[in-house]
């Protein structure tokens, strides 16, 4: 997936992020303590994540499921070098675009969402 990098300053945009996980995904992070990224996000290099506003449009076009889990995660427990906001095609909307493994101590808030 090819992406234009817009900032790699995170705190010019938020310092809370969010991850929608699958009900399998979310087992195996909690049991695992680290989450390297959806099959998607491991495929294209990065963990997508969203922005508080952009979410649940994400949740709506790419989640079938009834039932997922929505992650807010600490900015700040990030890695500053490794989180890049860029477009998602040149000129479109920017998102954060995690270059690393999520830990769980970064979730700072878990809501279990259904369609």
């Amino acid at each position: 997936m090819a992406c234009e990098t817009i900032s790699e300053n995170k705190t010019s945009v938020e310092n809370k992020f969010f991850k929608i996980l699958t009900p399998i995904e979310w087992q195996n992070f909690q049991k695992e303590k680290v989450f390297p990224g959806s099959k998607l996000d491991q495929q294209d290099g990065f963990i997508h994540l969203s922005l508080n506003h952009q979410w649940d449009r994400i949740w709506q076009k790419f989640f079938d499921s009834g039932e997922c889990y929505l992650l807010e995660i600490d900015g700040s427990s990030l890695i500053s070098e490794l989180l890049k906001i860029e477009a998602n095609r040149p000129g479109g909307e920017q998102y954060p675009h995690y270059y690393g493994n999520i830990l769980l101590r970064s979730v700072v808030a878990i809501e279990h969402i259904h369609k």
